[in-house]
């Protein structure tokens, strides 16, 4: 194909590769591998549309696209490399190919025995809600409205906003040489925004995760943003120690996402769900069907859930993503290891990926109703820089970010200065006092999250933060 075709595939409305497409392209790389062997192919093209602003101005906006394919040759059953390109015509595919025989006979081994099957199981994969039209469609002009009415009321209230507007796109046909070829497409569209005082005392932020761009409430994001600007003004010092928090969803998300659920790291001994080892079978035992946590958490994920927005099947391989529930009543029920490892000890010719992307039980306790049973202690609107000190516990360490308030006697008295905390979000939720109601959070992309927001108590912060 010449490149002025392939770049009249992304013109236009037509910035996705479709089905047959995908399926073609595939078939024009396979017919460039010689010497026998199998040829497994990954097509995927993407689109965003983006738009920043600060100081109330809109500083960018970008429209950008790009395809690539990725090959797999498997020169014999023992050697197997890989090579990816985003140039398309032909002489580029041959290329490609040729680079993915190199790198099988320089460095491919497979690490399967050879009794084990080469490809996963054919699979019914669920429908998904994972395409919005809306999102799509967004114009730029659109971006650009949306985003003069998301800073306005800043501008009105004489604060600073700054933030950023994103729709994405994504199309991914994987087509392995014998196994069972998988397409999909998704949207993905992001808001978020901050909100400071002129005289840098005060920060609000709000933002949300969607794969449909109506799905987000930009004018509730904008209100809820301003106001916590507003309120967190001329924080006071407070001395750092153990505090019963009223989280708020966003950053109850900000410490669970950090938990990891590798089989494999426990097996081996490392992790934060070893139980230890077992000297007389030689092995080490996991804490699967121990209590870990409060018995009120399930974290689940389902690639059907139709608030999630998620892809039924990897993005690396196009392995299937069963629903699966990590954690039920506080108890670890299933922990994520990679196909390989999965057929080498459990003789399962399918793994379990952690996609990153979860629901997490709540319960009917509103944040106002969290602050109002709380004699004393803190509200905390999201953490940031959070990182993991010890894997072994998932202790980290981070800092509140864009709005902490002291609660006295029910009521928010006063906005306090940010604290840096050190806290496992394992402790965390066996130290749940109440649960609220899941909502959607501003997740990591292509990996949405619904999480409640909770009260905790003796949440440890052990200094003060120099930030707003």
């Amino acid at each position: 194909m010449r490149l002025d075709g392939v770049m009249r595939l992304l013109e236009a409305r037509q910035r996705l590769l479709s089905q047959a497409e995908c399926e073609a392209l595939a078939a024009r790389a396979r017919q460039a591998a010689v010497g026998g062997g199998k040829t497994s192919v990954n097509v995927d093209s993407w689109w965003a549309g983006a738009l920043r602003w600060g100081r109330n101005r809109v500083r960018l906006a970008s429209d950008r696209r790009d395809v690539s394919i990725s090959v797999v040759r498997a020169i014999h059953e023992h050697a197997a490399g890989r090579a990816s390109t985003n140039q398309i015509d032909d002489v580029s595919l041959v290329n490609l190919v040729r680079a993915a025989e190199r790198d099988a006979r320089l460095f491919g081994v497979r690490a399967l025995p050879e009794d084990l099957p080469l490809h996963a199981p054919w699979f019914t994969f669920p429908a998904t809600r994972i395409w919005s039209d809306a999102t799509y469609d967004l114009t730029a002009e659109e971006r650009g409205a949306a985003a003069r009415a998301l800073l306005e009321p800043a501008r009105a209230a004489g604060m600073q906003s700054a933030g950023f507007l994103e729709v994405r796109a994504r199309e991914w046909g994987g087509f392995p040489d014998g196994g069972q070829p998988c397409y999909a497409r998704q949207t993905l569209a992001q808001c978020s925004m901050t909100v400071r005082d002129p005289e840098e005392t005060g920060s609000g932020w709000a933002g949300a995760t969607s794969f449909d761009w109506r799905a987000i409430d930009t004018q509730a994001l904008a209100k809820r943003a301003l106001e916590k600007c507003l309120a967190s003004r001329h924080p006071v010092a407070l001395e750092p120690g153990r505090y019963t928090v009223v989280l708020e969803p966003q950053a109850v998300y900000d410490l669970v996402v950090r938990i990891t659920w590798s089989r494999e790291e426990a097996e081996h001994g490392r992790g934060p769900f070893v139980a230890g080892a077992d000297g007389a079978l030689g092995i080490v035992r996991t804490k699967l069907g121990l209590k870990v946590v409060d018995e009120r958490i399930t974290i689940s994920h389902d690639p059907a859930d139709p608030e999630l927005g998620v892809m039924p099947f990897t993005h690396e391989t196009g392995e299937p993503v069963r629903p699966v529930t990590w954690v039920d009543h506080g108890v670890p029920t299933m922990l994520s290891d990679r196909r390989e490892y999965a057929l080498t000890t459990r003789t399962d010719n399918l793994g379990t990926p952690d996609s990153r992307s979860f629901r997490m039980s709540g319960g009917t306790t509103t944040v106002d109703e969290m602050v109002a049973s709380t004699k004393r202690g803190l509200l905390v609107t999201r953490f940031s820089n959070v990182n993991v000190l010890d894997r072994s516990t998932l202790m980290a360490t981070g800092l509140t970010r864009d709005g902490v308030w002291l609660i006295e006697n029910g009521k928010i008295t006063k906005a306090v200065k940010n604290f840096r905390f050190t806290e496992s979000p394992l402790f965390v939720l066996n130290q749940v006092e109440q649960l609220g109601p899941p909502v959607p959070v501003f997740g990591l992309p292509g990996a949405p999250a619904i999480v409640p927001p909770l009260k905790v108590r003796d949440f440890s912060f052990t200094s003060l933060a120099d930030a707003v």
